[in-house]
């Protein structure tokens, strides 16, 4: 009897898992898709302007990354290893840094969501100037591509985590200011359950990407079939998980209520 009921009781968890990871943050994904798109073009549009401003002023570099990086990264391009950066620490110990870094940033960009999303924004605009300018110093030294088929190995995961962050942010800021039909204190409950299930998904994307960026980019002299392939399934990922599966839930009247999982309001018990 005891054997029957612990077999149930980890069947009800492994499904409670499962419908989780599959199915939960697709659907509350594709309830702010909207959001996610003025994420995602927000950070863009940061990222271009980052790019614009180094072209205008050839200084703009400078106070955005720093005196110090840009010349140790223009030290790196003299010495003929422009990604020495990558290299400069045991993988350990770079994986526990990066992935400590990378959370506690997208916690940042998430909860600074609470003062009604302009925090988030801040955080989306100074990331995606940085970025820009970033990938301007690369480019302007004539290592564009180089810099692509290199950093973009990690940064495919690690820059889209980040704007995914920002819609959870704007989700948390936005369900207090547009409360709909419920109080604003349970719109603002509500917002932050789903924001925060969204931090969740983005734990194993950071992982990963801390992976890859100790592990695998230091190796920059790998073939580019394989440095492009890293980047098109990274990509694919990011698109079937936060795009794909959203969509589909949507046009299969797919929901999630209460960690349980319906199609067209009716329970699905077999899963």
């Amino acid at each position: 009897m005891l054997l029957k009921y612990s077999h149930r009781f980890i069947k009800q968890k492994a499904n409670r898992v499962k419908v989780f990871w599959l199915y939960e943050v697709p659907y509350i994904f594709s309830k702010y898709k909207k959001t996610y798109l003025f994420t995602f073009l927000f950070f863009t549009a940061c990222v271009a302007l980052g790019v614009v401003s180094s072209i205008i002023n050839p200084d703009f570099p400078r106070e955005i990354l720093g005196d110090s990086y840009v010349d140790m990264t223009e030290t790196n391009i003299e010495n003929g290893d422009p990604f020495n950066v990558y290299k400069d620490s045991t993988p350990l110990g770079m994986f526990m840094r990066i992935v400590f870094n990378n959370l506690m940033v997208s916690f940042h960009i998430f909860a600074s969501g609470i003062f009604f999303g302009v925090g988030t924004i801040k955080s989306l605009f100074d990331n995606g100037i940085m970025l820009g300018t970033f990938q301007y110093l690369f480019f302007s030294k004539g290592l564009g591509l180089a810099s692509i088929l290199v950093i973009w190995i990690h940064g495919t995961l690690e820059i889209n985590a980040c704007v995914i962050a920002g819609t959870a942010g704007l989700i948390l800021g936005t369900s207090f200011l547009f409360p709909g039909t419920y109080t604003r204190k349970e719109s603002l409950v509500r917002g932050a359950k789903d924001a925060a299930k969204i931090i969740i998904s983005l734990i194993p994307v950071f992982t990963v990407a801390a992976i890859l960026e100790s592990w695998v980019t230091r190796h920059t002299e790998m073939p580019i079939w394989l440095s492009i392939s890293i980047l098109i399934i990274s990509l694919a990922i990011i698109i079937w998980y936060y795009i794909y599966l959203p969509w589909r839930m949507h046009q299969q009247n797919y929901s999630v209520k209460d960690g349980e999982l319906y199609k067209n309001n009716v329970l699905v018990e077999n899963l």
